[in-house]
């Protein structure tokens, strides 16, 4: 789980404090709980130095009935909204880095029974890797120049 992914995955326990399972649901698995999979990713061009991923992030919640599950979601999914869609990145360790993952949308539906599904989009830029070039030391022009 990378670090936005972890970081998301730890403001929505705060919010509900039920089991999350992550990667793997297991066959026994509690309700209610939280499954949060990988995030599905999306790439593009953004600047001369930059790319961009876009993440799409499909959070079930399980909970004793579908109304209830989806009451929770749109709780949860609320929570996203009144914190103006900025929810506080975290380190590994579980500590506040001051930086913020933007949340560009965030949806809710219900699923399977008892199951709802929260959607989370946001966006992240990354460097492209520099290529390293040794230093140019001086020029010398032989060649070229008008005699008079």
């Amino acid at each position: 789980m990378n670090r936005e992914t972890g970081s998301i995955a730890a403001f929505l326990y705060h919010q509900c404090g039920v089991p999350v399972y992550e990667n793997e649901l297991p066959e026994q698995f509690q309700v209610p709980s939280l499954y949060i999979p990988p995030p599905f990713v999306f790439d593009e061009n953004d600047t001369v130095t930059t790319f961009k991923k876009t993440y799409s992030l499909n959070v079930k919640l399980f909970h004793a009935d579908s109304v209830q599950a989806l009451d929770e979601a749109d709780r949860i999914a609320d929570a996203v909204r009144e914190s103006r869609q900025m929810i506080p990145l975290l380190t590994e360790s579980g500590e506040d880095t001051g930086d913020f993952i933007r949340i560009s949308r965030i949806e809710t539906r219900v699923g399977d029974k008892g199951e709802a599904v929260i959607t989370i989009r946001w966006t992240s830029r990354y460097y492209y890797k520099k290529q390293t070039f040794p230093a140019l030391r001086g020029v010398d022009i032989n060649s070229g120049v008008k005699q008079k």
